[in-house]
């Protein structure tokens, strides 16, 4: 799930580039930002007044006016910081990001992707615990700056997207949505599965990997990893034992409990589990080229949302109709029309996933049916790219 989008800024936004999160700071920043002057101009305030309370009016100043001073200031002070925040803008394209702020005067910085060398994420222990932080860049040549995108929330997440942006944009050029740029098809190719909810996309997967292709099935080491025990004892911690089951293995049911209903929580386990996740996926593949096998196929929930279509050199898009997607999740999921409809919402709109995949296979039938249309799709990912959309129906 994206951090917290703001209202768009299209003047923020050079044309032909595509907005993949527009965000402001978390409204803590009108505290933490100047924190400490803050803090300074409150604890004076409050020794002036009590000192002279102390002294009984013998200077000729009273503790109220005093007060009124010393509040009002910090109250201005904080209306200040207050415009500062609502200007602040943060912006990540497919090709830079954006900063803009100033209240009287509107400042725009930008990075290009291409030249971030390093970036990172920089929490105060305020931040930790409110689950917020801020995201550090530096490029080729100059320093970290701490502070680029100040006290956002789900910092991990935001850094994510942003190290899936940075590989998209480091890719070979001419790479577009549905189009597929290679001189020549590689030898060991990495193919990933996109498409809706109950789509087939693991079916699809399957029949794959009767054509020399290793399945790498990202939900199922997803699932995995919450049986490692640093990140058992990390949910603990967070959640409490509510998330352990009988046999004090993690209840998947309760976790995703926790996380569906809160973005913040969601961020926070997709932080710790997306990494490992991503290193297992790196290890499947060497492991599946040095066993000779003609690729792997990369089945992830949120592949696009998650930035893993920077690791495949072809999408697929497994198309099939909403009834028979909803028939299928009732089926194997027990899920009512309505719940699939509210998780299929919070993913990117199927239109978006299907304009930016190279292939599409129609799965609107029986096995047969599919197991026939994928021999073909096997067959076309063997074939020299054309530059055009392939569809498999």
């Amino acid at each position: 799930m994206p951090a917290p989008v703001a209202p768009s800024t299209p003047t923020l936004i050079p044309p032909g580039e595509r907005t993949i999160l527009s965000l402001r700071p978390s409204p803590w920043l009108i505290l933490f930002y100047r924190g400490r002057r803050n803090l300074t101009l409150l604890v004076l305030g409050l020794a002036t007044t009590w000192a002279l309370r102390a002294l009984g009016g013998t200077i000729g100043v009273s503790p109220a006016w005093a007060a009124r001073l010393f509040f009002g200031l910090l109250g201005v002070l904080l209306l200040v910081d207050l415009l500062e925040w609502a200007n602040r803008r943060y912006v990540l394209t497919d090709r830079r990001m954006l900063r803009q702020r100033g209240i009287l005067t509107r400042t725009v910085s930008d990075v290009p992707l291409e030249r971030v060398q390093d970036i990172g994420v920089v929490r105060t222990l305020a931040e930790r615990l409110l689950g917020l932080g801020s995201v550090g860049v530096s490029t080729a040549g100059g320093p970290m700056v701490p502070s680029w995108w100040l006290t956002v929330a789900s910092p991990q997440e935001c850094l994510e997207r942003i190290r899936g942006a940075i590989a998209s944009a480091r890719a070979p050029a001419g790479r577009g949505p549905g189009v597929v740029e290679i001189v020549r098809a590689p030898a060991f190719l990495a193919v990933g599965l996109v498409g809706g909810i109950g789509s087939g996309k693991s079916e699809v997967a399957r029949l794959l990997s009767g054509h020399g292709f290793a399945v790498v099935d990202s939900d199922a080491e997803a699932k995995a990893c919450l049986d490692r025990p640093e990140v058992r004892e990390r949910l603990v911690e967070w959640w409490g034992a509510r998330v352990l089951g009988a046999h004090g293995r993690v209840d998947r049911r309760a976790v995703a409990a926790i996380v569906f209903n809160d973005a913040k929580e969601r961020a926070r386990l997709e932080a710790l589990v997306h990494p490992l996740v991503r290193r297992r996926r790196s290890d499947l593949k060497e492991e599946a080229r040095r066993a000779g096998a003609r690729g792997v196929v990369v089945d992830a929930p949120l592949l696009l949302e998650a930035g893993v279509d920077a690791e495949c050199d072809v999408l697929v898009f497994v198309e099939a109709p909403r009834a028979r997607r909803v028939e299928r999740v009732r089926a194997a999921r027990g899920w009512e029309e309505e719940q699939h409809s509210r998780r299929e919402a919070a993913q990117m709109p199927l239109d978006e996933k299907r304009a930016r995949c190279d292939i599409e296979i129609v799965n609107d039938g029986g096995l047969e049916a599919l197991r026939a249309r994928v021999e073909r799709l096997a067959q076309e990912l063997g074939r020299e790219p054309s530059g055009r959309r392939r569809q498999i129906d």
